[in-house]
Protein backbone atom coordinates (compact mmCIF):
# COMPACT_ATOMS: atom_id res chain seq x y z
CA UNK A 1 0.00 0.00 0.00
CA UNK A 2 1.44 3.34 -1.09
CA UNK A 3 1.78 6.15 1.50
CA UNK A 4 -0.73 9.01 1.45
CA UNK A 5 1.90 11.43 0.05
CA UNK A 6 2.10 9.43 -3.18
CA UNK A 7 -1.58 10.12 -3.82
CA UNK A 8 -0.77 13.83 -3.67
CA UNK A 9 2.01 13.82 -6.24
CA UNK A 10 2.09 16.79 -8.57
CA UNK A 11 0.83 14.65 -11.46
CA UNK A 12 -2.17 13.41 -9.44
CA UNK A 13 -3.17 16.91 -8.35
CA UNK A 14 -2.72 18.22 -11.89
CA UNK A 15 -4.96 15.55 -13.38
CA UNK A 16 -7.65 16.34 -10.85
CA UNK A 17 -7.50 20.08 -11.54
CA UNK A 18 -7.67 19.46 -15.30
CA UNK A 19 -10.73 17.21 -14.93
CA UNK A 20 -12.51 19.93 -12.97
CA UNK A 21 -11.69 22.46 -15.70
CA UNK A 22 -12.98 20.12 -18.43
CA UNK A 23 -16.26 19.58 -16.59
CA UNK A 24 -16.68 23.34 -16.41
CA UNK A 25 -15.99 23.61 -20.17
CA UNK A 26 -18.61 20.96 -20.87
CA UNK A 27 -21.25 22.82 -18.86
CA UNK A 28 -20.33 26.12 -20.49
CA UNK A 29 -20.56 24.56 -23.93
CA UNK A 30 -24.28 23.84 -23.48
CA UNK A 31 -24.96 27.46 -22.54
CA UNK A 32 -22.76 28.71 -25.38
CA UNK A 33 -24.61 26.67 -28.02
CA UNK A 34 -27.94 28.18 -26.94
CA UNK A 35 -26.44 31.68 -26.87
CA UNK A 36 -25.22 31.30 -30.47
CA UNK A 37 -28.75 30.57 -31.69
CA UNK A 38 -30.53 33.62 -30.33
CA UNK A 39 -30.16 37.31 -29.57
CA UNK A 40 -32.49 36.85 -26.60
CA UNK A 41 -30.52 38.48 -23.70
CA UNK A 42 -31.75 35.90 -21.19
CA UNK A 43 -29.54 33.33 -22.97
CA UNK A 44 -26.42 35.49 -22.88
CA UNK A 45 -24.42 33.50 -20.34
CA UNK A 46 -21.56 36.03 -20.51
CA UNK A 47 -23.79 38.57 -18.76
CA UNK A 48 -24.87 35.97 -16.24
CA UNK A 49 -21.21 35.33 -15.37
CA UNK A 50 -20.70 39.00 -14.54
CA UNK A 51 -24.06 39.49 -12.82
CA UNK A 52 -24.33 39.93 -9.06
CA UNK A 53 -24.72 36.44 -7.48
CA UNK A 54 -28.21 35.74 -6.15
CA UNK A 55 -27.40 32.76 -3.92
CA UNK A 56 -24.53 30.81 -2.35
CA UNK A 57 -24.14 28.55 -5.35
CA UNK A 58 -23.72 31.46 -7.76
CA UNK A 59 -21.19 33.00 -5.37
CA UNK A 60 -19.37 29.68 -5.30
CA UNK A 61 -19.34 29.49 -9.11
CA UNK A 62 -17.79 32.96 -9.37
CA UNK A 63 -15.03 32.03 -6.91
CA UNK A 64 -14.49 28.63 -8.51
CA UNK A 65 -14.12 30.05 -12.03
CA UNK A 66 -11.87 32.82 -10.74
CA UNK A 67 -9.59 30.29 -9.06
CA UNK A 68 -9.36 28.13 -12.18
CA UNK A 69 -8.57 31.18 -14.31
CA UNK A 70 -5.85 32.15 -11.84
CA UNK A 71 -3.99 28.84 -12.08
CA UNK A 72 -4.73 27.63 -15.65
CA UNK A 73 -4.14 29.03 -19.16
CA UNK A 74 -7.03 30.52 -21.11
CA UNK A 75 -8.82 28.15 -23.47
CA UNK A 76 -7.40 29.75 -26.62
CA UNK A 77 -3.86 29.02 -25.42
CA UNK A 78 -4.28 25.27 -25.01
CA UNK A 79 -1.96 23.18 -27.19
CA UNK A 80 -3.61 21.40 -30.12
CA UNK A 81 -3.37 17.63 -30.22
CA UNK A 82 -1.94 15.93 -33.30
CA UNK A 83 -3.74 13.26 -35.30
CA UNK A 84 -2.12 10.42 -33.34
CA UNK A 85 -2.90 12.03 -29.98
CA UNK A 86 -6.61 12.25 -30.84
CA UNK A 87 -6.88 8.46 -30.96
CA UNK A 88 -6.79 5.93 -28.16
CA UNK A 89 -3.39 4.36 -27.55
CA UNK A 90 -5.08 1.03 -26.72
CA UNK A 91 -6.99 1.09 -30.02
CA UNK A 92 -5.83 3.52 -32.75
CA UNK A 93 -9.13 3.04 -34.59
CA UNK A 94 -11.03 4.66 -31.73
CA UNK A 95 -11.13 8.42 -31.29
CA UNK A 96 -10.94 10.04 -27.89
CA UNK A 97 -14.12 11.69 -26.65
CA UNK A 98 -14.23 15.49 -26.85
CA UNK A 99 -13.80 15.66 -23.06
CA UNK A 100 -10.72 13.45 -23.20
CA UNK A 101 -9.25 15.48 -26.05
CA UNK A 102 -9.70 18.67 -24.05
CA UNK A 103 -8.23 17.02 -20.97
CA UNK A 104 -5.06 15.89 -22.74
CA UNK A 105 -4.79 19.21 -24.56
CA UNK A 106 -4.79 21.11 -21.25
CA UNK A 107 -2.44 18.62 -19.59
CA UNK A 108 -0.04 18.83 -22.53
CA UNK A 109 -0.08 22.65 -22.31
CA UNK A 110 0.88 22.56 -18.63
CA UNK A 111 3.65 20.02 -19.21
CA UNK A 112 5.05 22.14 -22.04
CA UNK A 113 5.20 25.21 -19.80
CA UNK A 114 6.91 23.17 -17.09
CA UNK A 115 9.48 21.86 -19.57
CA UNK A 116 10.22 25.42 -20.74
CA UNK A 117 10.39 26.71 -17.14
CA UNK A 118 7.60 29.14 -17.87
CA UNK A 119 7.25 32.39 -15.96
CA UNK A 120 3.63 32.92 -16.99
CA UNK A 121 1.61 34.19 -14.00
CA UNK A 122 -0.92 31.36 -14.23
CA UNK A 123 1.85 28.72 -14.24
CA UNK A 124 3.57 30.24 -11.23
CA UNK A 125 0.21 30.38 -9.41
CA UNK A 126 -0.44 26.74 -10.30
CA UNK A 127 2.97 25.69 -8.98
CA UNK A 128 2.33 27.49 -5.68
CA UNK A 129 -1.17 26.01 -5.41
CA UNK A 130 0.09 22.45 -5.84
CA UNK A 131 2.90 23.04 -3.34
CA UNK A 132 0.37 24.43 -0.85
CA UNK A 133 -1.77 21.27 -1.11
CA UNK A 134 1.29 19.05 -0.65
CA UNK A 135 2.40 21.06 2.38
CA UNK A 136 -1.05 20.55 3.91
CA UNK A 137 -0.55 16.78 3.66
CA UNK A 138 3.02 16.80 4.96
CA UNK A 139 2.22 19.10 7.87
CA UNK A 140 -1.15 17.44 8.58
CA UNK A 141 -2.47 20.92 9.25
CA UNK A 142 -5.39 21.24 6.85
CA UNK A 143 -9.01 21.68 7.94
CA UNK A 144 -12.01 21.15 5.63
CA UNK A 145 -14.54 23.99 5.60
CA UNK A 146 -18.29 23.45 5.76
CA UNK A 147 -19.93 22.96 2.35
CA UNK A 148 -22.67 25.05 0.82
CA UNK A 149 -26.00 23.23 0.58
CA UNK A 150 -27.69 23.47 -2.82
CA UNK A 151 -31.30 22.29 -3.30
CA UNK A 152 -31.85 19.78 -6.12
CA UNK A 153 -35.50 19.39 -7.11
CA UNK A 154 -36.77 15.81 -7.00
CA UNK A 155 -39.63 16.53 -9.40
CA UNK A 156 -40.59 19.29 -11.80
CA UNK A 157 -40.90 22.68 -10.09
CA UNK A 158 -44.46 23.44 -8.95
CA UNK A 159 -45.88 26.91 -8.35
CA UNK A 160 -48.73 25.69 -6.14
CA UNK A 161 -47.54 22.53 -4.36
CA UNK A 162 -44.59 21.96 -2.05
CA UNK A 163 -41.29 21.30 -3.82
CA UNK A 164 -39.22 18.53 -2.23
CA UNK A 165 -35.46 18.79 -2.77
CA UNK A 166 -32.32 16.77 -2.13
CA UNK A 167 -29.46 18.58 -0.40
CA UNK A 168 -26.31 18.60 -2.55
CA UNK A 169 -23.21 19.61 -0.63
CA UNK A 170 -20.46 21.43 -2.51
CA UNK A 171 -17.06 22.00 -0.96
CA UNK A 172 -14.52 24.71 -1.71
CA UNK A 173 -12.13 24.19 -4.62
CA UNK A 174 -9.08 23.18 -2.57
CA UNK A 175 -11.21 21.06 -0.23
CA UNK A 176 -12.59 19.10 -3.20
CA UNK A 177 -9.11 18.14 -4.37
CA UNK A 178 -7.93 17.09 -0.91
CA UNK A 179 -11.13 15.15 -0.23
CA UNK A 180 -11.04 13.38 -3.57
CA UNK A 181 -7.42 12.25 -3.29
CA UNK A 182 -7.88 11.25 0.36
CA UNK A 183 -10.91 9.23 -0.71
CA UNK A 184 -8.78 7.49 -3.35
CA UNK A 185 -6.23 6.56 -0.69
CA UNK A 186 -8.81 5.28 1.82
CA UNK A 187 -10.72 3.36 -0.85
CA UNK A 188 -7.57 1.46 -1.77
CA UNK A 189 -6.62 1.02 1.89
CA UNK A 190 -9.97 -0.52 2.86
CA UNK A 191 -10.88 -2.31 -0.35
CA UNK A 192 -9.68 -5.77 0.67
CA UNK A 193 -11.78 -5.49 3.84
CA UNK A 194 -14.96 -5.10 1.79
CA UNK A 195 -16.93 -8.04 0.41
CA UNK A 196 -17.27 -9.28 -3.17
CA UNK A 197 -21.00 -8.58 -2.91
CA UNK A 198 -20.33 -4.81 -2.80
CA UNK A 199 -20.00 -3.22 -6.27
CA UNK A 200 -20.15 0.57 -5.86
CA UNK A 201 -17.25 2.92 -5.01
CA UNK A 202 -14.64 0.18 -5.12
CA UNK A 203 -10.98 0.02 -6.13
CA UNK A 204 -11.39 -3.64 -7.05
CA UNK A 205 -11.27 -4.51 -10.76
CA UNK A 206 -13.14 -7.12 -12.78
CA UNK A 207 -11.72 -9.72 -15.20
CA UNK A 208 -11.44 -7.04 -17.92
CA UNK A 209 -9.22 -5.00 -15.56
CA UNK A 210 -11.90 -2.32 -15.16
CA UNK A 211 -13.19 -0.87 -11.89
CA UNK A 212 -16.36 -2.66 -10.75
CA UNK A 213 -19.58 -1.10 -12.01
CA UNK A 214 -23.31 -1.75 -12.10
CA UNK A 215 -22.72 -3.91 -15.19
CA UNK A 216 -20.81 -6.41 -13.05
CA UNK A 217 -23.85 -6.69 -10.76
CA UNK A 218 -26.06 -7.62 -13.67
CA UNK A 219 -23.54 -10.05 -15.19
CA UNK A 220 -23.31 -11.89 -11.87
CA UNK A 221 -27.11 -12.07 -11.56
CA UNK A 222 -27.33 -13.48 -15.10
CA UNK A 223 -24.61 -16.01 -14.27
CA UNK A 224 -26.49 -17.13 -11.14
CA UNK A 225 -29.73 -17.37 -13.13
CA UNK A 226 -28.07 -19.46 -15.85
CA UNK A 227 -26.52 -21.81 -13.29
CA UNK A 228 -29.92 -22.34 -11.65
CA UNK A 229 -32.24 -22.17 -14.64
CA UNK A 230 -34.12 -25.34 -13.62
CA UNK A 231 -34.69 -24.16 -10.05
CA UNK A 232 -37.46 -22.13 -8.45
CA UNK A 233 -35.89 -18.80 -7.48
CA UNK A 234 -37.01 -16.40 -4.76
CA UNK A 235 -36.06 -12.74 -4.54
CA UNK A 236 -35.86 -9.92 -1.99
CA UNK A 237 -35.21 -6.31 -2.98
CA UNK A 238 -34.40 -3.64 -0.42
CA UNK A 239 -34.12 0.12 -0.65
CA UNK A 240 -33.62 2.55 2.22
CA UNK A 241 -35.33 5.78 3.14
CA UNK A 242 -33.01 8.79 2.81
CA UNK A 243 -29.88 6.68 3.26
CA UNK A 244 -27.21 9.41 3.17
CA UNK A 245 -29.42 11.70 5.28
CA UNK A 246 -29.77 9.09 8.05
CA UNK A 247 -26.21 7.79 8.52
CA UNK A 248 -25.30 8.09 12.22
CA UNK A 249 -21.93 9.83 12.69
CA UNK A 250 -20.95 7.91 15.82
CA UNK A 251 -21.61 4.56 14.17
CA UNK A 252 -19.79 5.62 10.99
CA UNK A 253 -16.82 6.74 13.08
CA UNK A 254 -16.71 3.51 15.07
CA UNK A 255 -16.72 1.40 11.90
CA UNK A 256 -14.09 3.63 10.30
CA UNK A 257 -11.84 3.32 13.36
CA UNK A 258 -12.25 -0.46 13.29
CA UNK A 259 -11.01 -0.61 9.69
CA UNK A 260 -8.17 1.76 10.56
CA UNK A 261 -7.00 -0.56 13.37
CA UNK A 262 -7.01 -3.52 10.98
CA UNK A 263 -5.07 -1.45 8.44
CA UNK A 264 -2.46 -0.46 11.04
CA UNK A 265 -1.82 -4.12 11.79
CA UNK A 266 -1.67 -4.84 8.07
CA UNK A 267 0.63 -1.89 7.26
CA UNK A 268 2.48 -0.99 10.49
CA UNK A 269 4.79 1.50 8.72
CA UNK A 270 1.97 3.45 7.08
CA UNK A 271 1.28 6.92 8.48
CA UNK A 272 -2.50 7.32 8.69
CA UNK A 273 -2.70 10.53 10.73
CA UNK A 274 -3.66 12.82 7.83
CA UNK A 275 -6.45 10.67 6.26
CA UNK A 276 -7.90 10.00 9.72
CA UNK A 277 -8.00 13.73 10.40
CA UNK A 278 -9.62 14.49 7.04
CA UNK A 279 -12.27 11.78 7.55
CA UNK A 280 -13.16 13.09 11.02
CA UNK A 281 -13.15 16.64 9.73
CA UNK A 282 -15.42 15.68 6.82
CA UNK A 283 -18.03 14.25 9.18
CA UNK A 284 -17.83 17.35 11.36
CA UNK A 285 -18.55 19.72 8.47
CA UNK A 286 -22.15 18.58 7.97
CA UNK A 287 -25.09 16.73 9.44
CA UNK A 288 -28.64 16.77 8.13
CA UNK A 289 -30.31 17.51 11.43
CA UNK A 290 -28.08 20.54 12.18
CA UNK A 291 -26.97 22.06 8.87
CA UNK A 292 -29.96 21.87 6.53
CA UNK A 293 -31.81 25.15 5.77
CA UNK A 294 -35.31 25.13 7.24
CA UNK A 295 -38.58 25.20 5.29
CA UNK A 296 -39.21 28.61 6.88
CA UNK A 297 -35.98 30.14 5.53
CA UNK A 298 -37.77 32.12 2.84
CA UNK A 299 -34.67 34.06 1.74
CA UNK A 300 -32.85 30.80 1.02
CA UNK A 301 -35.63 29.30 -1.10
CA UNK A 302 -36.35 32.57 -2.88
CA UNK A 303 -32.69 32.90 -3.87
CA UNK A 304 -32.96 29.55 -5.68
CA UNK A 305 -36.42 30.36 -7.12
CA UNK A 306 -38.04 27.36 -5.45
CA UNK A 307 -41.43 28.28 -3.97
CA UNK A 308 -42.50 26.23 -0.95
CA UNK A 309 -39.21 24.36 -1.02
CA UNK A 310 -38.20 21.84 1.63
CA UNK A 311 -35.68 19.06 2.22
CA UNK A 312 -37.61 15.85 2.80
CA UNK A 313 -36.54 13.69 5.74
CA UNK A 314 -37.87 10.89 7.96
CA UNK A 315 -39.12 12.82 11.01
CA UNK A 316 -42.00 10.42 11.62
CA UNK A 317 -39.62 7.42 11.59
CA UNK A 318 -37.00 8.91 13.93
CA UNK A 319 -38.59 7.41 17.12
CA UNK A 320 -37.91 3.91 15.73
CA UNK A 321 -34.21 4.34 16.60
CA UNK A 322 -33.90 7.55 18.64
CA UNK A 323 -35.54 8.85 21.79
CA UNK A 324 -34.10 12.25 20.91
CA UNK A 325 -31.63 13.54 18.34
CA UNK A 326 -30.43 16.71 20.05
CA UNK A 327 -27.09 15.09 20.87
CA UNK A 328 -26.89 12.98 17.69
CA UNK A 329 -25.37 14.03 14.39
CA UNK A 330 -27.20 12.31 11.55
CA UNK A 331 -26.67 12.47 7.80
CA UNK A 332 -23.55 12.82 5.65
CA UNK A 333 -23.01 15.16 2.68
CA UNK A 334 -24.64 14.10 -0.58
CA UNK A 335 -22.18 14.76 -3.37
CA UNK A 336 -19.14 14.83 -1.10
CA UNK A 337 -16.15 12.73 -2.19
CA UNK A 338 -16.04 10.54 0.94
CA UNK A 339 -19.76 9.73 1.16
CA UNK A 340 -19.60 6.75 -1.22
CA UNK A 341 -16.80 5.27 0.87
CA UNK A 342 -18.86 5.90 4.02
CA UNK A 343 -21.71 3.87 2.46
CA UNK A 344 -19.39 0.89 2.05
CA UNK A 345 -17.89 1.30 5.54
CA UNK A 346 -21.37 1.60 7.07
CA UNK A 347 -22.94 -1.37 5.25
CA UNK A 348 -19.94 -3.71 5.30
CA UNK A 349 -21.34 -5.38 8.41
CA UNK A 350 -24.54 -6.25 6.52
CA UNK A 351 -22.49 -7.67 3.64
CA UNK A 352 -20.56 -9.87 6.06
CA UNK A 353 -23.75 -11.05 7.75
CA UNK A 354 -25.25 -12.22 4.44
CA UNK A 355 -22.23 -14.43 3.67
CA UNK A 356 -23.60 -16.96 6.17
CA UNK A 357 -26.59 -17.75 3.96
CA UNK A 358 -26.88 -19.89 0.86
CA UNK A 359 -28.08 -17.02 -1.31
CA UNK A 360 -26.90 -14.75 -4.08
CA UNK A 361 -26.53 -11.30 -2.54
CA UNK A 362 -25.49 -8.07 -4.23
CA UNK A 363 -25.34 -4.48 -2.98
CA UNK A 364 -24.78 -1.31 -4.98
CA UNK A 365 -24.44 1.57 -2.50
CA UNK A 366 -27.69 1.38 -0.48
CA UNK A 367 -29.65 -0.83 -2.91
CA UNK A 368 -29.48 -4.60 -2.46
CA UNK A 369 -30.93 -7.78 -3.91
CA UNK A 370 -31.10 -11.35 -2.56
CA UNK A 371 -31.83 -14.39 -4.77
CA UNK A 372 -32.13 -17.96 -3.50
CA UNK A 373 -33.32 -21.41 -4.50
CA UNK A 374 -34.97 -21.69 -1.08
CA UNK A 375 -37.88 -19.53 0.05
CA UNK A 376 -36.98 -20.17 3.68
CA UNK A 377 -33.30 -19.30 3.17
CA UNK A 378 -34.31 -16.15 1.30
CA UNK A 379 -36.59 -15.10 4.15
CA UNK A 380 -33.91 -15.77 6.78
CA UNK A 381 -31.37 -13.73 4.82
CA UNK A 382 -33.83 -10.86 4.51
CA UNK A 383 -34.60 -10.95 8.26
CA UNK A 384 -30.89 -10.89 9.08
CA UNK A 385 -30.33 -7.99 6.71
CA UNK A 386 -33.14 -5.97 8.27
CA UNK A 387 -31.87 -6.83 11.75
CA UNK A 388 -28.43 -5.52 10.79
CA UNK A 389 -29.89 -2.32 9.34
CA UNK A 390 -31.82 -1.71 12.54
CA UNK A 391 -28.65 -2.21 14.59
CA UNK A 392 -26.96 0.61 12.65
CA UNK A 393 -30.08 2.80 12.85
CA UNK A 394 -31.13 2.83 9.21
CA UNK A 395 -34.66 2.95 7.81
CA UNK A 396 -35.49 0.44 5.05
CA UNK A 397 -38.72 0.98 3.16
CA UNK A 398 -41.51 -1.29 4.39
CA UNK A 399 -41.41 -4.65 2.64
CA UNK A 400 -44.33 -5.71 0.49
CA UNK A 401 -45.00 -9.44 0.39
CA UNK A 402 -46.78 -11.36 -2.38
CA UNK A 403 -50.31 -10.39 -1.43
CA UNK A 404 -49.41 -6.69 -1.41
CA UNK A 405 -47.48 -6.81 -4.69
CA UNK A 406 -50.55 -7.49 -6.84
CA UNK A 407 -54.02 -6.07 -7.32
CA UNK A 408 -57.25 -7.38 -8.84
CA UNK A 409 -59.99 -5.78 -10.89
CA UNK A 410 -63.69 -6.66 -10.64
CA UNK A 411 -63.19 -9.57 -13.03
CA UNK A 412 -60.42 -10.92 -10.78
CA UNK A 413 -57.71 -10.15 -13.35
CA UNK A 414 -54.27 -9.67 -11.78
CA UNK A 415 -52.46 -6.33 -12.02
CA UNK A 416 -48.80 -5.88 -11.14
CA UNK A 417 -48.72 -2.12 -10.57
CA UNK A 418 -48.09 -2.49 -6.78
CA UNK A 419 -45.05 -4.63 -7.61
CA UNK A 420 -43.51 -1.91 -9.75
CA UNK A 421 -44.38 0.79 -7.23
CA UNK A 422 -42.77 -1.10 -4.34
CA UNK A 423 -39.24 -0.16 -3.22
CA UNK A 424 -38.58 -2.94 -0.71
CA UNK A 425 -40.30 -6.23 -1.52
CA UNK A 426 -40.21 -9.97 -1.09
CA UNK A 427 -39.55 -12.71 -0.75
CA UNK A 428 -41.41 -13.32 -4.00
CA UNK A 429 -40.98 -16.02 -6.63
CA UNK A 430 -39.21 -15.03 -9.82
CA UNK A 431 -40.88 -16.85 -12.70
CA UNK A 432 -43.86 -17.12 -15.00
CA UNK A 433 -46.98 -15.22 -13.98
CA UNK A 434 -48.65 -18.46 -12.94
CA UNK A 435 -49.38 -19.00 -9.27
CA UNK A 436 -48.80 -15.29 -8.67
CA UNK A 437 -45.11 -15.34 -9.62
CA UNK A 438 -43.30 -12.23 -10.79
CA UNK A 439 -41.46 -12.40 -14.14
CA UNK A 440 -39.09 -9.43 -13.67
CA UNK A 441 -36.58 -8.17 -11.16
CA UNK A 442 -35.14 -4.64 -11.21
CA UNK A 443 -31.66 -3.56 -10.16
CA UNK A 444 -29.20 -0.72 -10.94
CA UNK A 445 -31.06 0.62 -13.97
CA UNK A 446 -31.84 -2.75 -15.57
CA UNK A 447 -34.68 -5.27 -15.45
CA UNK A 448 -34.15 -9.02 -15.96
CA UNK A 449 -36.84 -11.63 -16.54
CA UNK A 450 -36.70 -15.27 -15.51
CA UNK A 451 -35.53 -16.26 -19.04
CA UNK A 452 -32.51 -13.97 -18.79
CA UNK A 453 -33.84 -11.23 -21.09
CA UNK A 454 -32.52 -7.82 -20.12
CA UNK A 455 -34.27 -4.50 -20.67
CA UNK A 456 -34.05 -0.94 -19.34
CA UNK A 457 -35.63 -0.26 -15.98
CA UNK A 458 -38.79 1.81 -16.31
CA UNK A 459 -37.48 4.83 -14.37
CA UNK A 460 -34.27 4.87 -16.44
CA UNK A 461 -36.24 4.52 -19.67
CA UNK A 462 -38.60 7.36 -18.77
CA UNK A 463 -35.67 9.54 -17.71
CA UNK A 464 -34.11 9.20 -21.17
CA UNK A 465 -37.41 10.10 -22.85
CA UNK A 466 -37.64 13.16 -20.63
CA UNK A 467 -34.08 14.24 -21.49
CA UNK A 468 -34.89 14.06 -25.21
CA UNK A 469 -37.84 16.37 -24.72
CA UNK A 470 -35.87 18.75 -22.49
CA UNK A 471 -33.05 19.24 -25.02
CA UNK A 472 -35.42 20.12 -27.86
CA UNK A 473 -37.59 22.28 -25.60
CA UNK A 474 -34.53 24.31 -24.51
CA UNK A 475 -33.64 25.10 -28.12
CA UNK A 476 -37.24 25.75 -29.11
CA UNK A 477 -37.68 28.22 -26.25
CA UNK A 478 -34.36 29.95 -26.98
CA UNK A 479 -35.26 30.74 -30.61
CA UNK A 480 -38.79 31.95 -29.94
CA UNK A 481 -37.37 35.48 -29.80
CA UNK A 482 -34.31 36.66 -31.70
CA UNK A 483 -33.38 33.73 -33.96
CA UNK A 484 -30.06 34.86 -35.41
CA UNK A 485 -28.78 31.76 -37.16
CA UNK A 486 -29.93 29.89 -40.25
CA UNK A 487 -32.70 27.38 -39.78
CA UNK A 488 -30.31 24.45 -40.17
CA UNK A 489 -28.09 25.65 -37.32
CA UNK A 490 -30.83 25.37 -34.70
CA UNK A 491 -32.07 21.99 -35.88
CA UNK A 492 -28.57 20.57 -36.33
CA UNK A 493 -27.66 21.78 -32.85
CA UNK A 494 -30.66 19.87 -31.51
CA UNK A 495 -29.99 16.62 -33.35
CA UNK A 496 -26.26 16.71 -32.56
CA UNK A 497 -27.00 17.11 -28.86
CA UNK A 498 -29.60 14.34 -29.00
CA UNK A 499 -27.18 11.99 -30.76
CA UNK A 500 -24.24 12.89 -28.50
CA UNK A 501 -26.34 12.31 -25.40
CA UNK A 502 -27.67 8.96 -26.58
CA UNK A 503 -25.01 7.14 -28.61
CA UNK A 504 -21.99 9.44 -28.55
CA UNK A 505 -20.43 12.16 -30.70
CA UNK A 506 -20.40 10.35 -34.03
CA UNK A 507 -20.41 11.33 -37.68
CA UNK A 508 -21.17 9.52 -40.91
CA UNK A 509 -17.45 8.84 -41.33
CA UNK A 510 -16.80 7.28 -37.91
CA UNK A 511 -20.03 5.85 -36.51
CA UNK A 512 -18.52 2.34 -36.49
CA UNK A 513 -15.38 3.18 -34.55
CA UNK A 514 -15.86 6.24 -32.36
CA UNK A 515 -15.35 5.97 -28.62
CA UNK A 516 -18.59 6.77 -26.78
CA UNK A 517 -17.56 6.63 -23.12
CA UNK A 518 -19.87 9.37 -21.84
CA UNK A 519 -23.26 8.61 -23.37
CA UNK A 520 -26.47 6.80 -22.53
CA UNK A 521 -25.61 3.77 -24.65
CA UNK A 522 -22.57 2.87 -22.57
CA UNK A 523 -24.61 3.12 -19.39
CA UNK A 524 -26.74 0.26 -20.76
CA UNK A 525 -24.22 -1.80 -22.69
CA UNK A 526 -25.65 -5.10 -21.42
CA UNK A 527 -28.86 -4.63 -23.37
CA UNK A 528 -29.22 -7.51 -25.86
CA UNK A 529 -31.71 -7.99 -28.66
CA UNK A 530 -35.00 -9.42 -27.37
CA UNK A 531 -38.63 -8.44 -27.86
CA UNK A 532 -38.68 -6.35 -24.68
CA UNK A 533 -35.51 -4.35 -25.36
CA UNK A 534 -36.48 -3.99 -29.03
CA UNK A 535 -39.74 -2.25 -28.09
CA UNK A 536 -37.94 0.12 -25.74
CA UNK A 537 -35.11 0.99 -28.12
CA UNK A 538 -37.45 1.60 -31.05
CA UNK A 539 -39.59 3.80 -28.83
CA UNK A 540 -36.53 5.88 -27.93
CA UNK A 541 -35.80 6.36 -31.65
CA UNK A 542 -39.41 7.27 -32.42
CA UNK A 543 -39.58 9.71 -29.54
CA UNK A 544 -36.32 11.40 -30.53
CA UNK A 545 -37.52 11.75 -34.13
CA UNK A 546 -40.87 13.12 -32.98
CA UNK A 547 -39.28 15.96 -31.01
CA UNK A 548 -36.70 16.66 -33.72
CA UNK A 549 -39.24 16.95 -36.54
CA UNK A 550 -41.51 19.01 -34.34
CA UNK A 551 -38.64 21.47 -33.96
CA UNK A 552 -38.17 21.49 -37.75
CA UNK A 553 -41.81 22.54 -38.13
CA UNK A 554 -41.44 25.24 -35.48
CA UNK A 555 -38.39 26.73 -37.19
CA UNK A 556 -40.18 26.58 -40.54
CA UNK A 557 -43.06 28.53 -38.99
CA UNK A 558 -40.63 31.21 -37.87
CA UNK A 559 -39.51 31.59 -41.49
CA UNK A 560 -43.11 32.01 -42.57
CA UNK A 561 -43.32 34.90 -40.12
CA UNK A 562 -40.70 36.64 -42.31
CA UNK A 563 -37.73 36.09 -40.04
CA UNK A 564 -34.78 36.27 -42.42
CA UNK A 565 -32.68 33.13 -42.40
CA UNK A 566 -30.61 31.47 -45.07
CA UNK A 567 -31.93 28.32 -46.69
CA UNK A 568 -29.99 25.25 -45.66
CA UNK A 569 -30.11 21.60 -46.59
CA UNK A 570 -31.76 19.35 -44.01
CA UNK A 571 -29.42 16.46 -43.19
CA UNK A 572 -30.99 13.05 -42.64
CA UNK A 573 -29.96 11.35 -39.40
CA UNK A 574 -30.92 7.76 -39.97
CA UNK A 575 -29.77 4.28 -39.00
CA UNK A 576 -26.07 4.88 -38.12
CA UNK A 577 -27.15 7.43 -35.49
CA UNK A 578 -30.09 5.49 -34.07
CA UNK A 579 -30.42 3.85 -30.68
CA UNK A 580 -31.41 0.68 -32.52
CA UNK A 581 -28.25 0.43 -34.60
CA UNK A 582 -25.78 1.58 -31.92
CA UNK A 583 -27.30 -0.30 -28.97
CA UNK A 584 -28.71 -3.48 -30.54
CA UNK A 585 -27.63 -4.17 -34.12
CA UNK A 586 -24.01 -3.03 -33.96
CA UNK A 587 -23.48 -4.70 -30.60
CA UNK A 588 -24.91 -8.00 -31.80
CA UNK A 589 -22.51 -8.00 -34.76
CA UNK A 590 -19.55 -8.34 -32.38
Amino acid sequence: MRPIESFFRESEILRHICKMRIRLAKNRSKSHLLHLLTTNPSYNYHKKLTAVPKNEFEEYQVEFISELNRILPSRKNWVRLGERSRRKTSNPNEFLTSNDKNFYSLLKTIKLHKKNKSQSPWFLNLTKFIADIQDSVHNKSYTISSPIVVPKLKEKRSKTKKNECRPLCIYAFKDRIILSLTNKFLTQLFDDKFQDSSYAFRAKKNKENQILSHHDCINDILRYLNNNKDENLFVVECDMKKFYDTVNHKIAMDKFNHLIEISKEQYPDLDLEFPIKIFNNYLDTFSFNFNIPKDTDSDYWTSYKIPKGFFGWIESDIPIHYKEIITEKIGVPQGGALSGLIANIYLNEADIALKKFDVFYSRFCDDMIIISKSLEECRKAKDKYVETLNAIKLFPHDFKDNIHLIDFDKAENIYYKPFWDGKSKGPYQWGKTENINFPWIGFVGYEINYNGDVRIRKRSFEKELKKQKTIVKEISKAIEIGLRKPKGTATESAINRLIGMSVGRIGIDNFEEVSTDLCWKNGFKLIKLNKHSLNQIKHLDRNRNKHYYKLLDEVKALEELEIEVKRRQVIKYNKPFSYYYQVLERQNKK
